[in-house]
């Protein structure tokens, strides 16, 4: 079903200004009922919102399944919610509170919910709800791309609204890998900021928290909040404050249970330029991150490498599998070290996510452990040191409805590579896409294009297209 765009007229501003935001990444707390669950994390909200007006904060995000921890049965859980423009919460004591805790701190919270409708049976959502600084309910969001959440129902409308300093879209955890509702919320609506709760698994090399939250912004210019939840030895944590262009303003990465607060002053995107600049603001000299549980999404046997000899100063190479071919230019400083290994790789075809079939593409520079490709993208127990005084990847491509392209940059820190410039230019019928390093760069697990393909639903396996052949040839 297509979705619908709903957005709350009555708070429709034309002027956008620099504000303060703030996301929280919580370590849920969970007691002996959902009741007394639910309360104890509301405290703990209300304390962070209490936090946040102190410091100034006019946006509050709190993560997906914050107040009630990764729950499987909504049952207990769900609360309804009422409709877009709803001030009088009575009925309900934890829509109340925090309705009220907006009020008396005259900050937006955005809080993830679920949600329980009754109709000729009951079904549930996972829901984002947005409270004014007035404590009015202006917006809600039903999360449309579900993972694991089978006793939820996905949903259909996207959500936008708008204050005095910018125009917001909502989406949830997964929703940020597929066009609806990623892309299709930027299309025709002003949207200067995109809200992000999640809960969200990080898997090596493409799926890392950090490394997807800043792909989005950068690959489509607008101000990310992304609040995620923290459970750091099951590789949940990694939330961000990324601006439109590409700057990490701020971030959570931890490596214990934590729950964290950080705030950022959000300046309003300037007119899209296809040159989106990404800085690294942070100490090299990092904590190394010892108990983030390291999981992978790596299929080396479907994938297409070739190796690279780091002994050569300039190396220039096209890479190619199927109809998916990407060109590297990569210079190598003398400090390559020869023990380490990288070559390139591409993949152009379906992939299981959440068990259902989708298409991607992707091609990147990528460091291995070892000759076999089975040890590559994964993080090294050392520093890698090899210095790569440039690396750009670059190709040009047929346009594909609902097909999208994001830069994909890791390092053995888990943190992207941000001194990198990331381009995409259109004409009617191809899109040119680039994606370099500004500043010698090390310590690269990966760095590439990764693509979205418009036609999930339509992947055919070779098996299958082998079937419909001999069929054909039957009939």
């Amino acid at each position: 079903m297509e979705a619908k765009l709903v957005f709350a007229l009555f708070l429709l501003h034309k002027s956008n200004a620099d504000y303060v935001g703030s996301i929280v990444e919580y370590n849920p707390i969970q007691k002996s009922s959902p009741t007394q669950t639910i309360e104890e994390n509301i405290n703990n909200y209300i304390y962070y919102t209490e936090t946040a007006k102190f410091n100034g904060v006019q946006l509050l995000v709190f993560p997906e399944y914050g107040l009630t921890g990764l729950v499987s049965d909504p049952e207990e859980y769900a609360i309804v919610i009422p409709d877009v423009g709803t001030s009088n919460f009575d009925s309900d004591d934890i829509l109340q509170r925090l309705s009220n805790a907006a009020f008396e701190h005259s900050v937006y919270l955005v809080i993830n919910l679920l949600e329980k409708v009754n109709s000729t049976q009951i079904i549930y959502y996972n829901t984002n709800i947005v409270f004014a600084s007035n404590g009015t309910l202006v917006a809600k969001y039903r999360k449309i791309n579900l993972f694991g959440e089978n006793k939820l129902t996905p949903g259909t409308e996207l959500s936008i609204f708008s204050t005095e300093f910018g125009t917001f879209g909502l989406m949830t955890c997964a929703d940020i890998l597929f066009y609806n509702p990623s892309q299709r919320i930027l299309e025709n609506t002003n949207v200067t900021d995109v809200l992000f709760p999640t809960a969200w698994t990080s898997f090596l090399p493409f799926y890392m928290s950090i490394e997807v939250q800043v792909a989005y912004a950068v690959s489509n210019g607008v101000n990310l909040l992304a609040a995620n939840i923290n459970n750091p030895s099951n590789a949940m944590g990694g939330s961000s404050i990324v601006s439109a262009d590409g700057t990490l303003l701020r971030k959570i990465l931890t490596d214990n249970p934590a729950s964290n607060i950080e705030y950022a002053t959000i300046t309003p995107p300037q007119a899209k330029s296809f040159v989106l600049r990404g800085f690294d603001i942070f100490d090299n000299a990092r904590a190394p991150l010892q108990n983030y549980k390291n999981l992978t999404d790596f299929s080396p046997e479907s994938y297409n490498f070739q190796s690279l000899d780091l002994t050569k100063s300039n190396i220039t190479e096209q890479i190619c599998h199927r109809s998916f071919c990407c060109s590297f230019s990569i210079g190598i400083s003398g400090q390559a070290n020869s023990s380490e290994q990288y070559r390139l790789v591409a993949y152009n075809g379906p992939t299981v996510y959440n068990n259902t079939e989708i298409s991607i593409k992707f091609c990147s520079l990528i460091s291995c452990l070892s000759e076999d490709v089975s040890s590559c993208g994964v993080r090294s127990s050392s520093v890698l040191t090899t210095v790569f005084n440039d690396i750009t990847v670059w190709g040009s491509y047929g346009i594909q409805s609902e097909e999208f392209y994001r830069p994909i940059s890791l390092r053995n820190d888990l943190d992207s590579v941000y001194n990198s410039s990331f381009i995409q230019s259109w004409t009617n019928d191809t899109v040119a896409v680039s994606f370099n390093t500004t500043i010698p760069t090390s310590n690269i697990i990966m760095f590439g294009i990764f693509v979205r393909s418009g036609v999930d639903g339509l992947c055919v396996s070779l098996g299958l297209v082998m079937v419909l052949l001999i069929l054909q040839k039957l009939l």
